[in-house]
C-alpha cells in the first residue's frame, strides 16, 4: 500500500507540475492584458507577440529536414529526430502542440463568445475539438490505420485520403453559416488557411503516395523528399494562419487575448 500511495502521489505531482507549465507557456506566448475594443485595429501579430515564437520554430524545424535532404543523407548519417516525415521528431511534436494549442484557444474563444450567441460559442468549441482530434492523430496515426483498411480498395497508395477529403467536403458545407458570421477579412483568411492545410494533407500526401509506390517505397527517394516536406510544411502553414485569422477575430470582437480557461 504505501508504495501505492507514493507512486499515486507522484502521479498528482507531475501532473500539477505539467499544468503549471502549461499556464506559464501560455502565458508566455500569449500574455492576457487587456485590448481596446475600439482604438483601432491591431495587428494580430502586434496583439499576440507569440506568433511570431510560433512562425519561427516552425520554421527552424521544416528548414531543419530540408537541409538534411538537400546533403542527399542517408539513414545512417541522418538525425531522424529532425525529420518531418517521423512520427518520434521534433517537428511532429511540434505540430502536435501547435494543433492542441489551437484546439484551446477555439475552445477559449467559445466560451468567451457564448456570452453574446451561445449558437456561436458552440460552433468555435465543437471546432476545437476538431483541431483536438487532428493533434491526437499526430500523435497515434488515425489515417494510417484507415489506410491499412483500405490497403484492399483500389485507388491511391495512401487510400485514407479518399474518405477524409470527403468528409472535408461535407464540413466545410455545413461550417457555411458559421463561416459568415464572421468578418470578411477574417472568414477570408480561415478559408485560405483552410486550403493551405488541405492541400498538404490530401493534395501533396495524395501525390506522395503514388511517387513513394511507384520510387519502391524508398523513404529517402528525392521526389518522395520534396513531397514530404512541402505536404508539412503546408500544413503547419495552414494551422498557422488559421492562429493568426482567430486571433484576428479575437481583436476585433474585443476579446482579452490571453485563454482564460484555467482562471
Amino acid at each position: 500500500m504505501n508504495a501505492f500511495v507514493r507512486a499515486q502521489t507522484m502521479s498528482y505531482c507531475h501532473a500539477s507540475v505539467t499544468f503549471v507549465c502549461l499556464e506559464a507557456e501560455l502565458a508566455f506566448l500569449f500574455p492576457s492584458s487587456p485590448v481596446r475594443p475600439h482604438a483601432g485595429r491591431i495587428p494580430s501579430i502586434v496583439a499576440h507577440p507569440g506568433l511570431p515564437v510560433l512562425v519561427a520554430a516552425w520554421g527552424i524545424l521544416l528548414a531543419a529536414s530540408v537541409f538534411q535532404d538537400a546533403l542527399g543523407l542517408d539513414h545512417e548519417a541522418r538525425v531522424w529526430f529532425l525529420d518531418v516525415d517521423v512520427e518520434r521528431s521534433f517537428y511532429t511534436w511540434f505540430s502536435q502542440l501547435l494543433l492542441a494549442f489551437t484546439g484551446l484557444m477555439l475552445v477559449d474563444t467559445g466560451v468567451k463568445a457564448a456570452g453574446q450567441s451561445r449558437v456561436t460559442g458552440v460552433e468555435f468549441v465543437l471546432l476545437g475539438g476538431i483541431f483536438f482530434l487532428l493533434s491526437a492523430d499526430e500523435a497515434l496515426s488515425f489515417h494510417e490505420a484507415a489506410s491499412t483498411r483500405l490497403s484492399g480498395v483500389r485507388g491511391l497508395h495512401f487510400a485514407w485520403v479518399m474518405p477524409a477529403a470527403i468528409i472535408c467536403a461535407a464540413g466545410l458545407a455545413a461550417a457555411v453559416p458559421f463561416l459568415r458570421q464572421l468578418g470578411p477579412r477574417v472568414r477570408l483568411m480561415m478559408l485560405v488557411a483552410a486550403g493551405v492545410f488541405l492541400f498538404g494533407a490530401l493534395g501533396v500526401e495524395a501525390i506522395g503516395g503514388e511517387v513513394l509506390l511507384a520510387a519502391g517505397e524508398d523513404v529517402l527517394a528525392r521526389p518522395y523528399r520534396l513531397l514530404v516536406n512541402l505536404e508539412e510544411g503546408a500544413e503547419g502553414l495552414g494551422v498557422i494562419l488559421f492562429l493568426f485569422a482567430l486571433t484576428r477575430h479575437r481583436t476585433d470582437t474585443g476579446m482579452a487575448p490571453g485563454i482564460t480557461l484555467f482562471r
